[in-house]
């Protein structure tokens, strides 16, 4: 990594509340994007005062990433079946990029020498593990009395606490992508009984929540937790027993508290035990059209795909004729399957095959990241490294791709981790650096 160029900065660097506040504001839609145009307008200002053009590794990176990100979206504009839509998605993809330069702008500038790059480490940590902390017991409470402290009910069982009570139900999978951060935070920097309670409440809420996508992704986020740990020798199962029995128990009262989540866990187990259609129609909760479509979609359009947010519009054409996804959604136009709830199948529909080499490509940058770093720089990355794993498991249901909501957390945890790998060799930019 080129060495960053000193300069005097601010040690509680206001980028850091930045980030934090866009942390804070996620559960109340688009006002997470007002901090985010902030920092967007701060990576025009560093690009434009930059000494040079050229960049260093983590600049490199941040290109490729941004060209393998956005590159399919433009091949798919000529045939986009929503031109307008897919066009205004293309071009929202430059904030997401520009943000993610206001981080390196400021690493090159002095962060990752005066310590200011560590700051905003460790404020994202705080401020992320505050807000699993808030929302895990505003979610319980809900759970508890059906009401949660903005008075928003319960919906058809499951809980979404500060995230409403519309159909954008994206609590417990929100809780599942930021949980690496404030609970290593929390293992890093508090006494350990006090990390493993975060850890036990995002794990309770997460199943309370009923979302089984979320469930999967807390799951394989925790394997690559330990993963790492095993890997470099620190993780003691003998010390883990005691916690772990605990996590389990807690677990077994959640469920057995929850009727919906008993539900949604029996139709899993049916389709394993007796598999057929019917049963895995049910335990993909009646997804099986919604992906036969977007495989049509994808094959008859394999070379651009559809357009990004364009399967909403496409749907009706290639769904069945007794599809119940079909119909119009109210309000929003389209379909009511407005994405593909799988991650592959979405991108191979949107994007065609351009997307899915993108993936690829995306994958392969970040772990090409991974691997030239120093174990300083994988242990500050880790977190982001951590999220950025559950974002992009090939069998993700969770939001559409293309959406403003998992755009930002991409590039969100992007951002961050290109900082991390990037920092200057010889300092520290976290206490908990051996963690």
């Amino acid at each position: 990594m080129n060495a960053p160029v000193p300069s005097n900065l601010p040690r509680f660097p206001f980028i850091a509340v930045l980030l934090v506040v866009a942390v804070l504001l996620l559960p109340f839609g688009r006002m997470v994007e007002m901090p985010m145009l902030l920092l967007s307008i701060a990576g025009v200002i560093g690009l434009w005062r930059r000494p040079s053009w050229r960049g260093g590794a983590p600049w490199g990176c941040l290109l490729l990433l941004y060209i393998a990100f956005v590159l399919p979206m433009i091949f798919s504009l000529p045939d986009a079946v929503a031109g307008e839509k897919s066009l205004l998605t293309t071009i929202g993809t430059l904030r997401y990029g520009l943000s993610c330069c206001a981080l390196l702008w400021f690493w090159e500038s002095g962060g990752g020498e005066d310590g200011g790059a560590a700051t905003v480490h460790h404020a994202v940590g705080l401020g992320v593990a505050f807000c699993l902390l808030f929302w895990g017991l505003d979610g319980f409470w809900q759970f508890l009395t059906g009401h949660d402290v903005l008075g928003y009910g319960r919906g058809e069982g499951y809980i979404n606490a500060l995230f409403g009570e519309d159909d954008n139900i994206k609590f417990g999978i929100t809780l599942a992508l930021l949980a690496p951060l404030g609970v290593i935070h929390g293992f890093r920097h508090w006494r350990q009984p006090w990390a493993w309670a975060l850890l036990l409440l995002c794990l309770v809420m997460v199943m309370l929540s009923g979302k089984r996508g979320a469930w999967i992704t807390l799951i394989v986020e925790l394997a690559a937790m330990a993963a790492y740990y095993r890997w470099r020798g620190s993780l003691d199962l003998r010390r883990l027993a005691l916690p772990v029995l605990a996590i389990l128990l807690a677990l077994a009262m959640a469920f057995s508290a929850s009727d919906w989540v008993q539900t949604r866990s029996r139709v899993l187990v049916n389709a394993l035990d007796e598999p057929s259609y019917d049963q895995f129609y049910a335990a993909t909760a009646k997804r099986l059209p919604i992906w036969g479509t977007a495989w049509r979609m994808g094959n008859d359009n394999w070379l651009n795909g559809v357009g990004p947010r364009g399967f909403r519009y496409a749907y009706s054409e290639y769904a069945a004729p007794d599809d119940h996804w079909a119909r119009p959604a109210s309000g929003a136009g389209g379909s009511r399957g407005s994405h593909a709830h799988q991650l592959l199948l979405e991108l191979y529909a949107e994007t065609g095959v351009p997307g899915l080499v993108g993936y690829l490509a995306i994958g392969g940058l970040l772990i090409g990241g991974w691997l030239r770093a120093g174990a300083e720089a994988r242990s500050r990355a880790m977190p982001y490294g951590v999220a950025l794993i559950g974002m992009l498991w090939p069998a993700n249901t969770h939001a559409a791709w293309y959406s403003s909501w998992s755009g930002l957390l991409f590039w969100f945890f992007v951002g961050l981790y290109l900082m991390a790998l990037a920092e200057s060799p010889g300092r520290s930019a976290d206490p908990g650096k051996g963690s």
